[in-house]
């Protein structure tokens, strides 16, 4: 078989029919396997012809398959052979595709000779439902004649396909997705297509909205006739201006085959409309040194009406290209697509949840649709409705299926199980004692339970996903039977729809059943709220625990965690811990930081520490903090740090590396140390997002931080009556009025020093169980680390330091002289001169 003498669809088909006749544990691969793969393929032009003949398709499937069922399939032959009709059959399809001056073999040749070989099984099945070769070619000639007669031939549409898409073609095979709601839009792109002059519309709006969708729905609307007259029978076109492009390598190339596009499309006498995807790419595009852009050959056409086009772009874009060049401006008529409500959008995934569960073979729940589209606007605003929520439904139906393939756990663990007991049957059998013999007999025993086990789980496992994958066809069959049922209804061929009706509710009945099965195997195929979460948790770059954890049971344990950890200021931590609650509440749109706190006091009291507790407990630990020391942005210059360096200088490109660190981590602790030696401009950027809540980059790109939690911090020796006058003359009072609040955080009492030597010794004593090295101590060491505190000066980075020199680094000691054994206890006790020392 010379495969270059046939389509991808065809050599894909003939992969199909081997599987389906391996499956079967058929000994051939007959034209019966090649039929039954065309015919469950509803993307054909052979489903299309048998259609148009009133034929349904579901009845003749079926018939096939089991014609199928019934063939010889003798045990122990492992080889897979060809038979002679289906040899035959890729013979007589290449004479067919030459005389009709294909130069390929499709999937419509391949049918064709199945039926001008009438003696074949698959001819006399096809024969019974008044089907043969001839009324078949004589079907497919009245389609090319339909085509001729309205001014596109084959030739014209193959020429096309070459550069991009026929979208009319696509709305018959049933491939684009069902368009629900926009019928303000798309009234409006019929209104100015229907135009005398200047009847090219172009669809503005943000990416993602849906412009690509409303053309898709007029091409719908086209094929269901339910278009004004001047408008039926048209052809989309979709241009894809790369496979333009690819390949010209000379130049006048690419003006030859867009001149030669344009004038197919002009010869149509108005028949084929293009549309044309970012449109702005015309601008430029196949500009090569003293030639013409692809939108200066457009334009002398656009203003004769000589073509139709249909545009869509976004409003940048727009502005940035298309209004600069007002003589092609001045062609378009907008239209203004706004991004669809939350109510809206749930209609839309509803209408094409039906796609997605057919392709991923999954159940999507309605719960998951809600969540989909809630989330997205809540934790992904940078991104527009629809497309982000159809992105989310999409990626965690990829994700069930992905479950849904790989082989279960259970089973996995049985296989290794048994391999663990026969390896040591294999052992076993090496030794002659009686006892040896006896645990022999045993794990025989136990083998062959587990084997059965296994055997019987594995076909349950396999039961359950041929259910599942009988119901996923089942629901393709309706799919196509109400393609059809509405055909039938546009042709009043009611005869025809009778018959389909009841072959609906058949296929509608043995769908139920199949569903009211007792699953054989618990598979996991619903896309629930879960997985929802657990995708926009990855897409917002946010913890999965803010939105799988059980929401009550984490902020009742925040304030009790913190105020342990954290030592002092308890008022500080129940405030902070409040505005999270708020923020965790969603009642209240709010478009600043969950909190801004200023927080004073001296050095070593814990100001940065609280930080890194709260990207511990309400985010995903260190890697949510992001700190920033003041110290570095003392210069004008230093700005460049934050948002990034103004266009035309250096760094542009990147960005300013704060910015770019919250717009792909949104959820983070903020921490500006030392804000008091912040320069002026850069603490009015600091204010700046704090009251507002977001800010715009070097490049112009808005940066949200409605949810980050930010802390500035600034050293004060002073009690607690007049750390605000000395704040005053640090900061503005502008920038401290932008505070949620400010606190001072006291020196530490003789009690809250004992608590910092007794959380320190604990933090140590969790590191070294890591190398299961067990620490203990006596409470006389915790009084002894107290006096090594430094009141004045270091705060408790003494007692850290301290614990460092005289606890970790003879303890390091002793494991390097090889003398810390793994799982041994460590005891810290004071010797006579209260020294703190290792005891054996």
């Amino acid at each position: 078989m010379d495969v270059s003498k046939y389509s991808q669809a065809v050599i894909d088909t003939i992969k199909e029919a081997h599987k389906i006749a391996i499956k079967n544990e058929n000994l051939e691969v007959t034209e019966l396997h090649i039929m039954y793969c065309i015919l469950k393929n509803s993307d054909n032009e052979v489903i299309r012809a048998i259609t148009n003949m009133g034929i349904v398709v579901k009845s003749l499937t079926d018939d096939i398959k089991n014609a199928i069922s019934k063939l010889k399939s003798p045990k122990g032959v492992t080889n897979l052979y060809v038979s002679r009709a289906y040899q035959k059959v890729l013979i007589v399809s290449q004479e067919i595709a030459r005389s009709m001056y294909d130069s390929l073999v499709s999937q419509k040749h391949i049918f064709l000779a199945i039926l001008k070989e009438d003696y074949t099984q698959g001819a006399q099945i096809a024969q019974r439902h008044n089907l043969n070769y001839e009324i078949l070619e004589k079907e497919f000639d009245k389609i090319n004649s339909e085509n001729i007669a309205r001014g596109i031939t084959d030739e014209t549409l193959k020429e096309l396909s070459k550069y991009g898409r026929n979208l009319t073609k696509e709305a018959i095979d049933g491939k684009l997705d069902p368009i629900i709601g926009r019928d303000e839009e798309t009234k409006g792109v019929i209104r100015i297509l229907s135009r005398r002059i200047k009847n090219n519309p172009v669809l503005i709006g943000e990416a993602g909205v849906g412009k690509t969708a409303i053309v898709e729905g007029l091409v719908q609307r086209i094929v269901k006739q339910d278009v004004p007259d001047i408008l039926k029978d048209k052809i989309v076109f979709a241009l894809d201006m790369t496979s333009l492009i690819a390949g010209a390598k000379y130049r006048g190339d690419f003006e030859d085959r867009l001149k030669k596009l344009l004038e197919i499309i002009k010869d149509s006498n108005g028949k084929i409309i293009m549309f044309i995807d970012e449109l702005h790419n015309i601008i430029g595009a196949g500009n090569t040194s003293g030639t013409m852009d692809t939108s200066n050959i457009l334009k002398p056409m656009l203003a004769r009406g000589e073509i139709l086009v249909v545009g869509a772009t976004t409003l940048d874009e727009y502005k940035k290209y298309i209004e600069k060049d007002g003589a092609l401006e001045r062609r378009f008529q907008k239209i203004l697509v706004e991004e669809p409500t939350q109510e809206d959008t749930i209609s839309i995934l509803r209408g094409i949840k039906s796609k997605y569960e057919r392709h991923h073979k999954v159940q999507i729940t309605d719960l998951a649709i809600i969540d989909a589209v809630k989330l997205s606007q809540r934790y992904l605003s940078s991104r527009k409705l629809p497309d982000i929520a159809i992105d989310i439904i999409d990626e965690a139906s990829s994700l069930v299926r992905m479950y849904t393939d790989e082989r279960p756990l259970e089973l996995e663990d049985l296989n290794r199980k048994i391999l663990q007991l026969e390896t040591e049957k294999v052992l076993l059998k090496r030794e002659v004692d009686e006892v040896s013999k006896h645990r022999l007999a045993e794990l025989e025993k136990t083998i062959e339970k587990e084997k059965n086990i296994l055997l019987e789980k594995e076909d349950a496992y396999i039961k359950e996903k041929q259910r599942q994958e009988e119901i996923s066809n089942l629901k393709t069959d309706l799919e196509l039977i109400s393609l059809q049922i509405e055909d039938a209804k546009e042709k009043h061929s009611f005869d025809k729809l009778g018959d389909l009706m009841k072959l609906k509710e058949e296929t509608d009945n043995n769908l139920n059943k199949v569903k009211s099965i007792t699953p054989y195997y618990p598979l996991r195929i619903q896309v629930t709220q879960k997985e929802v979460k657990e995708i926009v948790a990855k897409l917002a770059g946010m913890p999965e625990k803010n939105l799988e954890t059980d929401e009550l049971a984490l902020i009742s344990n925040l304030k009790e965690n913190l105020k342990y950890e954290f030592i002092g200021s308890e008022n500080m931590i129940d405030r902070i811990v409040d505005a999270y609650i708020r923020s965790r509440g969603d009642l209240v749109e709010k478009n600043r930081p969950i909190g801004a706190y200023l927080l004073a006091g001296s050095s070593g009291v814990g100001k940065s520490y609280i930080a890194k507790l709260l990207a511990n407990y309400i985010y995903d630990g260190e890697k949510s903090l992001v700190a920033l020391d003041m110290s570095e942005f003392t210069d004008k210059s230093s700005i460049t740090k934050l948002i990034g360096a103004p266009p035309g200088y250096i760094g542009f490109e990147t960005g300013g590396a704060f910015t770019e660190t919250i717009r792909t981590r949104p959820y983070s602790v903020i921490l500006f140390d030392n804000i008091d030696m912040a320069q002026l401009e850069v603490a009015a950027i600091i204010s700046q997002i704090i009251k507002n809540g977001k800010i715009s980059d070097s490049k112009g790109r808005n940066i949200d931080f409605k949810n980050t939690v930010i802390i500035c911090t600034v050293n004060i020796d002073s009690d607690k009556n007049k750390y605000l006058d000395l704040l005053k003359t640090k900061l503005q009072f502008s920038f401290l009025s932008s505070f949620d609040e400010i606190f001072f955080i006291d020196k530490f009492d003789k009690k809250s020093i004992k608590k910092v030597a007794k959380l320190s010794l604990q933090k140590l004593s969790q590191e070294l169980s890591t190398n299961q090295i067990n620490l203990v101590w006596d409470e006389e060491v915790e009084d002894e680390l107290i006096t090594y505190f430094d009141y004045e000066n270091m705060g408790a980075i003494a007692i850290s330091n301290a614990i460092e020199q005289y606890i970790l680094t003879p303890i390091s000691m002793k494991n390097l002289q090889g003398k810390l054994k793994k799982f041994s206890t460590v005891r810290l006790v004071l010797d006579e001169e209260n020294n703190i020392i290792l005891q054996d």
